[in-house]
């Protein structure tokens, strides 16, 4: 969806989840994805969550872990095309 289409008053607003209050469980950024698991809830920032994906060892483990992820990282694109028009 184009930047104008979506800007449109009458596009619907996407309601986020993670709030800016919501920090990474490892380094304290932002927290843009939430992984709940068997458990309790985890919070990463993008670069967190990126990195356990890719690395084989976790990603294992993070797959046995969740039940449901909250992936959120479209944030930091929209943030970037809202901080490029001003």
């Amino acid at each position: 969806m184009s930047l104008i289409v979506k800007n449109h008053p009458s596009a619907p607003k996407k309601e986020w989840q993670l709030k800016a209050v919501d920090r990474c469980d490892r380094c304290g950024a932002q927290a843009y994805v939430m992984v709940k698991g068997s458990t309790g809830d985890l919070l990463f920032c993008g670069h967190h969550y990126e990195k356990i994906m890719n690395n084989p060892d976790a990603y294992t483990k993070m797959m046995a872990f969740m039940l449901e992820v909250i992936d959120e990282r479209e944030q930091l694109v929209e943030n970037k095309l809202i901080g490029s028009h001003n």
